[in-house]
């Protein structure tokens, strides 16, 4: 029995890593969907969930001063470095918008780089999506500490909220790379996380492990009713 229930558990964990690549494959085609879209007012975002499809937008932005955020261990064409977040304001959300304002790169010594947000209103266009997957939290980000900006080890809508003393339009607004606005900025959808392709695999190495368990106990069982 416990052989059997090891090797359901990696049958299992086989069907999450392949679910979770369909789930990134969907969201893949929806970001390329949104990408080829024309671009809608920021205020059709007003009825959006965190769990909402990609939507390019398009609009003015004016820029809050604080907090600005910095998202640390982000690799980019093979470099460590961080990703720089601000909240804006546009005509037609009630709530900021959450901004990636692009990737700079972390020296070795960990000093913060310079990090300035636009100070005049900037019509931008690009595509909100959802907030990132966190993974594991591996510590507390020092909001405490004080500092602007701050070093997150993690994006967390509700310590924003805190942190900005207002409520947040949902999902995470990526402009357009080729506007002149913030820092280094590409397409791609998810550049810290696993494709949909990486997770069918590692879907196939689970079930090689379970139906191995299950070859291995059928083999000891045969050899002990033969014996």
């Amino acid at each position: 029995m416990p052989a059997l229930l090891l090797a359901a558990g990696f049958a299992a964990l086989g069907f999450w890593q392949q679910s979770r690549g369909e789930q990134k494959r969907e969201w893949l085609a929806a970001w390329e969907h949104a990408l080829a879209a024309e671009p809608v007012p920021f205020a059709q975002a007003t009825s959006r969930s965190e769990d909402s499809p990609p939507l390019r937008v398009q609009g003015e932005l004016r820029f809050r001063a604080a907090p600005r955020m910095l998202l640390d261990n982000q690799q980019r064409e093979g470099r460590i470095g961080v990703r720089a977040y601000a909240l804006a304001d546009t005509e037609g959300l009630a709530a900021p918008l959450l901004v990636e304002l692009g990737w700079l790169p972390m020296e070795a010594d960990r000093a913060l780089p310079a990090f300035e947000v636009p100070q005049d209103p900037r019509h931008v266009s690009g595509v909100l999506v959802q907030m990132p997957g966190q993974g594991l939290k591996l510590g507390e980000n020092p909001w405490k500490a004080g500092g602007d900006p701050v070093l997150l080890t993690y994006l967390s809508p509700e310590e924003i909220k805190a942190a900005a003393g207002t409520s947040l339009t949902p999902g995470l607004l990526r402009p357009d790379p080729q506007l002149p606005l913030g820092f280094a900025r590409d397409t791609v959808l998810l550049p810290n996380t696993l494709p949909p392709e990486r997770h069918y695999g590692y879907a196939v190495q689970w079930w090689g492990l379970s139906a191995t368990v299950i070859v291995v106990y059928l083999v000891l069982a045969w050899r002990r009713k033969a014996r």
